[in-house]
């Protein structure tokens, strides 16, 4: 059933901003109005939320509306904060979120000096398309920051998530951290991919051979130390294999070097961690 604050607007129509709007629609919130640059993906946006309204014009924004998502690109966030302001003067409370990972809820400021409500919300999830970003935000984890962090902890808990609040500099950190484990994950293993197909090594046999073992890798890294966790050359300090490794890497400079800056930091973390137990 939906209650007097269960309305909203979005600004940009992102991949997750349309997946949040589909969660937020399914769970007894009413999507009023998307404000979009352009009127190119308004037809496909009606196939996940349908939403009252649709415009390219940011003046027709509800100015009785309950909630205010912005999910644009980072360095647009703070202008269309400021377009916003100069439409709706004074805010009456209006709760006003970004979606930012990287950045937290001081590019509101002009709202919030306009007695709007503001914060920040990420998921901690990655989301190449539309339809991946709605199923894999069921159940998803989401950072809370700002003001109202708060009362998107209990936005996220009516649409099935865990909402864990953060302060800015906390927000920033583990954002970083999110492009470590997901980012560079990402792009090792496309390298990966990459140079054993040049040796020819097909994408299927590749997986067949380390898909698996990636995946327990990840889940043991998350779950015990690094001296529990880490097998290999390495862990056993066969400087003869790690060598070889190298050599066989001098056509691919990139992954040469990167292949040695984790050597040399798996060891001092080894290091580290003998001296602290």
């Amino acid at each position: 059933m939906r209650t007097k604050s269960d309305s909203f607007a979005l600004i940009g129509a992102s991949r997750t901003g349309l997946a949040l709007a589909s969660h937020l629609e399914k769970s007894g919130f009413l999507p009023a109005y998307l404000w979009n640059r352009s009127g190119a993906k308004f037809t496909a946006v009606c196939e996940f939320v349908n939403f009252q309204r649709v415009s390219t014009n940011l003046e027709e924004i509800p100015q009785n509306i309950d909630w205010i998502i912005i999910a644009v690109a980072d360095d647009a966030i703070c202008q269309l904060a400021g377009q916003i302001a100069s439409l709706m003067p004074v805010g009456r409370g209006i709760r006003v979120f970004h979606l930012s990972g990287a950045r937290d809820s001081s590019l509101l400021d002009d709202l919030e000096r306009c007695h709007f409500r503001t914060g920040s919300l990420h998921p901690l999830i990655s989301v190449p398309d539309i339809s991946t970003g709605i199923r894999m935000m069921e159940g998803a984890i989401f950072s809370c920051e700002g003001a109202i962090a708060a009362e998107l902890q209990r936005l996220v808990e009516r649409i099935g998530g865990t909402g864990i609040r953060l302060q800015a500099e906390e927000k920033s950190l583990v954002h970083l951290c999110a492009v470590f484990v997901n980012n560079f994950q990402t792009v090792t293993i496309q390298a990966i991919k990459k140079l054993l197909n040049s040796r020819g090594i097909s994408h299927k046999v590749a997986v067949a051979l380390l898909e698996t073992l990636s995946r327990q890798a990840v889940d043991y890294a998350w779950r015990k130390p690094l001296a529990e966790s880490l097998t290999g050359p390495i862990a056993r300090g066969d400087r003869e294999t790690i060598d070889n490794h190298l050599n066989q890497l001098d056509k691919f400079p990139d992954l040469k070097q990167l292949y040695q800056q984790y050597v040399n930091l798996a060891e001092s973390l080894l290091k580290a961690e003998t001296e602290s137990s």
